[in-house]
C-alpha cells in the first residue's frame, strides 16, 4: 500500500517538477537518473532531456567514428531526442596513418600528459595541468586541407552536427586539427553555437602570413573558448609565437572569444637554442595595435613561465612584469570573472613573487572577479624576501570578495587570516596547498621555511569565517593516526554546508633538515638513532615514522570518513578525497635511496562517495591510481626476481626474491613497524594502517 501511494504521488507531480528531480540526479548520481527513468513511463519521459542534454564521443578511428555516430543517430531517432541535445563533446585522436607527416625533431619521450598519467596522480588532481619537459613541435604536420582524406574522415560527425537543431556548445578535445568541414557545418547550421577548442594551435606563424584556414578558424564567430599549449621555442628550435597570436585574437580578431587558457611549456631540447635571439613577432594579418581591446571573462596563465621571465615578447615595449602587462593591453581585466596565475603539477616552485604581487595590487583592478587560482613563490634563491607575506596579503586583499579561491605556495598564518577576513563570508570553495622550495639558496645557506601545517584551530577558524563553504581542499599532517590527528578530522564535521572535502595527507617531515631546534622523538631507541646509510645524517627513526604515516589502507580511509561524519552538525558530506603524499621529503635532503620503493606502495589515495539514492549511509570507496600502482608493484617484483638470479649466481646459492627484498635497508626499517607475518613471502602483504585514535 505504501508503495502504491508513493507511485500515485510521483505520478501526480507536474512534468516540470519531475524534470527538476531528473536534473538533480543527473548532476549528483548518474546511475540514479537511469533508475528513476524506470519507475514509470512519465518518469522515463522526464529523464530524457537530462540524458541527452550533453552527449560524448570518443574518437579512435574512421570506422569506429562511423559506427558510433550511426548508433547515436539511431538512438536519437528512436527517442525523438535530437532536439534535446545542447552540448556535444569530442575527444581522442582520429588515426589515419602511423607515419609522421613532417620530418624533423624525433623523440622517444612521452608527452607531459602521458607522464602525468603514468604517475597515477592524474586521477587525484583531475583539474591540474601537468608540467614536465616533453616534446613540443609547432609545425608538426601540414595544415589540414578542405576535402582532403583527413577532412573527409570526419564526415560522420559533420552529418551528426546537421541533425542536432538546437546545439549550443561544441567541445573539441582531439589531437587532430579541427576539420574544415566541421567548421563549415557550424557556420551553416549552428552559427550561434559556442566552440570550445581545447587543442588549439597555430602551426604556420613563422610563414609571415599564417595559412588561410588557420586564420579562418581563429577568427570564427563561433570560437568562444580556447586552450593553447606553447613555449618560447619548440623542440626543433623554432620560435613559438602562439601566445602573442592569442593576445591579438583576444583584442578583436576573434569577435566572440571569451575564455583563454595558456599552458606555458618547457619543451624538451629547446634549451639548446637559448643563446639564439628570438625573431621579432610580425603580428597577425589585420591586427592594428591599440585599435581595440578584448573583453575576456576567463584568463588562465599556467605552467612554468614566471611573470618576470617573458622578455621574449619582443614586439612590445616590455617592462619587468611584461606578461601580465601585455595581456592587460589586449583585454579588459575589469571584465574577468575567472583568473588563474601559475599552477601545474611539476612546477610547484614557480609562481608570483612578492614584487609582482605588489605591482598587481597597485596597478590592476578586477571588480567582477569571482574565482581566483593563484600560485605564489618567495623567489628567494638569490636574495631574501622579507616583505613576502605582507605583499601576499596586499594582493589577496586587493580582490573583491570571491566565491572560489585556490592558493598554493608558501603560506603563513597571517596570510590565512587575511584570506578568511577578506573572502571568508562569500567563499563557496576554498583550496589551500602550502609548499616551500626544497632546494638550497644560491649562497648555499640552508632555507629554514617549513610548509605551513594546518592545525585544528585553523580548521575551526575556516569553519567560523566561511559560513557558506561547500568545497574545501586542505592538507592534514599525518601523525601516526594519533589523537591529535583524529581531532582535526572531527573538526571538519562541524562545517554544516560542506559537501566535498579533499584532504592532502601530508607525510613529509621538513623539521629534520630545517628546524635547528628539532630533537629526536623520545620514543627513538638505539636502532632508531642509527644513520640511514643513503643519507649520511638521516636517522632510521625518521624513516620508520614516515613509513608509518604513509600507510593508508581502505580501513583507515573509512575510519577518517566515519570520524568526520559522526561529528557532522549540518548536511551530510557527499564526497571525501584523500591524497597520501610527501613521504620521503625532508626539506633539503635529496638522496632517498630505496625509500620511494616502499613509500609508493604504502601511500594509497582514496575517493569515498556517499550513495546519493540511499539514506542509510552506504558509501562507495575506490582507490585512486590503483592500476598504476599495481603496474609499478609488478615492476618491483620483476626487479626482485632479476636481482635474486644475479645474486644467487654470484654467491653460488639459491636466492628467493623475498630474500633479496629483505636485504634492502628501507625494508629492514619497515620491519620494525610491521614484522613478517607467518608464511609471508612479500613485505607488501604484511602491512596495515595504524588505527585512528578516536
Amino acid at each position: 500500500m505504501a508503495t502504491d501511494c508513493i507511485k500515485l504521488s510521483l505520478q501526480g507531480l507536474p512534468l516540470e517538477i519531475l524534470q527538476q528531480i531528473a536534473g538533480h540526479l543527473n548532476n549528483s548520481h548518474r546511475p540514479s537518473l537511469y533508475a528513476f527513468g524506470l519507475a514509470s513511463e512519465i518518469c522515463h519521459g522526464a529523464t530524457i532531456p537530462s540524458i541527452f542534454h550533453h552527449i560524448y564521443l570518443t574518437i579512435s578511428s574512421r570506422e569506429a567514428l562511423q559506427r558510433d555516430v550511426d548508433a547515436l543517430v539511431k538512438t536519437l531517432s528512436r527517442t525523438a531526442s535530437a532536439r534535446l541535445v545542447r552540448c556535444l563533446s569530442i575527444k581522442g585522436f582520429l588515426r589515419l596513418s602511423d607515419k609522421s607527416k613532417i620530418e624533423g625533431y624525433k623523440s622517444s619521450s612521452w608527452n607531459s600528459r602521458s607522464q602525468f598519467e603514468a604517475t597515477g596522480v592524474n586521477e587525484i588532481l583531475r583539474d591540474e595541468e601537468p608540467d614536465s619537459p616533453s616534446p613540443h613541435v609547432v609545425y608538426d604536420e601540414p595544415v589540414i586541407v578542405k576535402s582532403s582524406e583527413e577532412d573527409l574522415a570526419w564526415v560522420p560527425l559533420v552529418s551528426l552536427i546537421r541533425t542536432l537543431p538546437r546545439l549550443t556548445k561544441l567541445v573539441y578535445n582531439c589531437r587532430n586539427q579541427f576539420p574544415p568541414s566541421l567548421l563549415d557545418a557550424l557556420h551553416d547550421h549552428h552559427p550561434q553555437c559556442k566552440l570550445y577548442h581545447l587543442t588549439f594551435r597555430f602551426r604556420t606563424l613563422l610563414w609571415g602570413t599564417p595559412y588561410p584556414y588557420e586564420m579562418a578558424l581563429a577568427t570564427s564567430p563561433c570560437l568562444y573558448s580556447v586552450k593553447v599549449a606553447c613555449g618560447q621555442r619548440d623542440s626543433d628550435g623554432d620560435d613559438d609565437f602562439n601566445q602573442e597570436a592569442m593576445m591579438e585574437l583576444v583584442a578583436g580578431l576573434a569577435p566572440n572569444l571569451k575564455e583563454v587558457v595558456v599552458v606555458n611549456l618547457t619543451p624538451e631540447n629547446s634549451w639548446r637554442y637559448n643563446r639564439r635571439p628570438r625573431e621579432p613577432w610580425r603580428g597577425l594579418p589585420g591586427f592594428v595595435p591599440g585599435r581595440s581591446i578584448g573583453s575576456l571573462t576567463s584568463l588562465s596563465l599556467l605552467g612554468t613561465v614566471a611573470l618576470t621571465s617573458l622578455s621574449f615578447l619582443s614586439a612590445v615595449d616590455v617592462t619587468r612584469w611584461d606578461l601580465l602587462q601585455t595581456w592587460a593591453r589586449h583585454t579588459e581585466f575589469s571584465q574577468l570573472r575567472h583568473l588563474a596565475l601559475g599552477g601545474g603539477y611539476g612546477c610547484e616552485g614557480i609562481g608570483i613573487n612578492d614584487q609582482e604581487m605588489e605591482w598587481i595590487a597597485q596597478n590592476c583592478a578586477f571588480p567582477r572577479l569571482k574565482t581566483l587560482r593563484i600560485r605564489l613563490t618567495r623567489n628567494d634563491m638569490h636574495v631574501e624576501r622579507p616583505n613576502y607575506a605582507n605583499n601576499a596579503i596586499a594582493l589577496l586583499e586587493a580582490f573583491e570578495p570571491l566565491d572560489q579561491l585556490e592558493v598554493s605556495g608558501p603560506l603563513e598564518p597571517k596570510i590565512l587570516d587575511a584570506i578568511l577576513h577578506r573572502h571568508g563570508q562569500t567563499l563557496k570553495k576554498l583550496s589551500l596547498r602550502p609548499s616551500e622550495r626544497s632546494s638550497t639558496a644560491d649562497n648555499l645557506t640552508l632555507r629554514r621555511h617549513i610548509p605551513m601545517t594546518l592545525a585544528k584551530e585553523h580548521v575551526l577558524q575556516i569553519h567560523a569565517q566561511c559560513p557558506a563553504l561547500q568545497e574545501l581542499a586542505v592538507p592534514v599532517k599525518r601523525t601516526k593516526s594519533d589523537a591529535l590527528e583524529a581531532e582535526i578530522y572531527k573538526s571538519f564535521g562541524k562545517m554544516g554546508r560542506l559537501k566535498s572535502l579533499f584532504l592532502t595527507l601530508d607525510c613529509s617531515d621538513w623539521r629534520v633538515c630545517r628546524d635547528p631546534n628539532s630533537i629526536d622523538d623520545a620514543s627513538f631507541d638505539a636502532a632508531d638513532r642509527e644513520t640511514y646509510k643513503w643519507s649520511g645524517f638521516l636517522k632510521k627513526g625518521y624513516v620508520r615514522e614516515t613509513l608509518m604515516n604513509c600507510a593508508v589502507d581502505e580501513t583507515l580511509a573509512r575510519s577518517i570518513w566515519e570520524t568526520i561524519c559522526q561529528s557532522e552538525t549540518g548536511q551530510d558530506l557527499e564526497s571525501l578525497k584523500l591524497w597520501t603524499t610527501g613521504g620521503g621529503e625532508w626539506g633539503n635532503y635529496g638522496g632517498n635511496g630505496g625509500i620511494p620503493l616502499v613509500v609508493n606502495n604504502l601511500s594509497r589515495s582514496w575517493l569515498i562517495e556517499r550513495v546519493a539514492r540511499d539514506d542509510k549511509g552506504i558509501i562507495n570507496v575506490r582507490e585512486l591510481g590503483r592500476r598504476v600502482r599495481e603496474v609499478r608493484d609488478q615492476e618491483v617484483t620483476d626487479g626482485y626476481k632479476r636481482r635474486a638470479e644475479r645474486v644467487g649466481y654470484e654467491r653460488y646459492i639459491v636466492m628467493e626474491p623475498e630474500d633479496v627484498a629483505e636485504e634492502d635497508e628501507t625494508v629492514q626499517v619497515f620491519r620494525r613497524a610491521w614484522p613478517r607475518k607467518k608464511g609471508s613471502k612479500d613485505w607488501r602483504e604484511d602491512w596495515s594502517s595504524f588505527p585512528l585514535q578516536v
